[in-house]
């Protein structure tokens, strides 16, 4: 398959989410697939977050001083989860960029301006209950009410952009961006909470230290995609980058309507900018939080994110390096004709990442009878269980079935379906076909890009 093949295949392995609802619920026995977690299994793999060291008590008159606070500004019902973050150490946890707690930030928003029209009381209390709970991060969009939709109409036709009310019903793609919350939640609660406080704070972004050796693709690589996605960045030394991390423009008027009008089961202002933050990473700084759209550059395709956008925005946002890993071959007609590699190694590579205490975010594909892919899905796989007769699931969250709790997925059902993964290099350490296959992904996307361009006509400025 040449490098243009490989690209296509790519794009159409990825399917935007209006594609999926439909088929989801017409063409998908859900019965086997959506099932809620057990009560033996929940506790932990709520509990499961990847701290390397576990604090469970305040230390010292800071410690106190900072819990007091924030605990005078939530409510009861949400000083009772503070307290269970402590109990749990994820309170106490230093798994973030610049190795604060997750006191530490929550004190912050507590202590020091938030931008305007998001309240700190509320930021507060959902920062503190998605990371007690990180299976309440939801993609579903909340509604614009009517008597603000012609102030939002008006102010994008100031802009020159011109949009209609329909245009603000938006079901949502953001699944992958979702995905990526969800992992930070339930994984780094400390950045998670760090997040939190830049996206809110009167800067709408936050600046991420990474070292170049912890990502998948090498220095060169790296900085020709930062540069290609349009993320400010700057170089501290050869081995060190700092990027900045912002979500769209218009990421805060959706944000400042969910901080007042927020019904149930629609997302929160917190998830509003943390998934308009990875779409914008991903979609090379084109989203629109508006209306769910990026403007697309490799595909006709102006919604969701391919996979190797996704990867970056994971990486950027953990600051972990993963592999971009393609399972599925699917041809330039979009029909799935094959795999990468057996189901088993596909399974192994899962098994092994949970192993080192890491999710795995995967890309998921429908089919039709005649293995025509119909539409795609990101899921985030947390664990592996087993039956008493034996029979294997895949224990996930999905930010996008109305369920707040993980679900199990038979592992013969979903193995098949799987198109993509992101998956640690050093499980691959010894495997050079899929690390190789991360630079294809790469080179596909620059040659994408040269054939574009060549494509468009050149016009030339002539003086009369």
């Amino acid at each position: 398959m040449n490098n243009i093949s490989l690209l296509n295949s790519i794009n159409r392995g990825y399917v935007s989410h209006l594609q999926q609802t439909s088929v989801k619920t017409s063409q998908i026995d859900t019965s086997a697939v959506t099932k809620p977690v057990s009560n033996n299994y929940k506790s932990a793999y709520v509990q499961s977050f990847g701290a390397s060291q576990i604090r469970t008590s305040l230390s010292g008159r800071d410690e106190h001083a900072k819990f007091n606070e924030v605990s005078s500004l939530v409510d009861k019902r949400v000083r009772k989860d503070l307290q269970e973050l402590l109990k749990t150490g994820k309170l106490l946890s230093t798994n973030s960029n610049d190795n604060s707690t997750t006191l530490d930030n929550l004190y912050k928003i507590a202590t020091t301006k938030r931008v305007e029209g998001l309240d700190k009381k509320n930021i507060l209390e959902e920062t503190i209950k998605t990371i007690k709970h990180p299976f309440k991060i939801t993609q579903k969009f909340g509604d614009i009410p009517s008597h603000l939709q012609g102030q939002v109409i008006n102010e994008e036709l100031k802009s020159g952009k011109q949009i209609s009310a329909m245009d603000l019903d938006v079901k949502s793609s953001t699944c992958p961006a979702a995905s990526i919350e969800f992992n930070l939640a339930h994984k780094m609660p400390a950045e998670f909470a760090r997040m939190a406080e830049g996206l809110t704070s009167e800067n709408i972004s936050v600046s991420k230290k990474i070292n170049v050796n912890d990502l998948s693709q090498g220095l060169v690589n790296t900085l020709w995609m930062l540069n290609e996605f349009g993320t400010e960045y700057k170089m501290d030394d050869w081995n060190t980058l700092r990027v900045n991390l912002k979500p769209d423009r218009n990421a805060i008027i959706r944000a400042r309507i969910q901080n007042t009008y927020k019904d149930a089961d629609e997302r929160s202002m917190l998830d509003v900018l943390m998934q308009s933050t990875f779409m914008n990473i991903g979609a090379q700084n084109t989203y629109d939080s508006l209306v769910d759209k990026r403007i697309p550059k490799y595909n006709d395709d102006d919604s969701g994110l391919i996979d190797i956008e996704k990867n970056f925005a994971e990486e950027l946002a953990t600051g972990k390096g993963k592999v971009c890993v393609t399972y599925q071959k699917i041809d330039d007609n979009g029909k799935l004709v094959g795999y990468e590699c057996e189901h088993d190694e596909t399974l192994a590579h899962i098994q092994n990442t949970l192993n080192q205490g890491d999710n795995v975010i995967i890309g998921y594909t429908y089919c039709d009878k005649d293995n025509n892919v119909i539409g795609g899905h990101e899921i985030t796989i947390i664990g592996i269980e087993s039956d008493k007769k034996g029979n294997k699931y895949f224990v996930c969250n999905d930010t996008d079935d109305g369920i707040s709790e993980p679900i199990t997925y038979p592992v013969l059902e979903l193995l098949p379906k799987i198109h993509h993964a992101g998956i640690p290099k050093s499980v691959l350490v010894d495997n050079v076909e899929f690390i190789e296959g991360w630079k294809e992904l790469i080179q596909a996307y620059k040659d994408m890009k040269t054939q574009l361009q060549i494509q468009q006509p050149v016009y030339y400025n002539v003086a009369a």
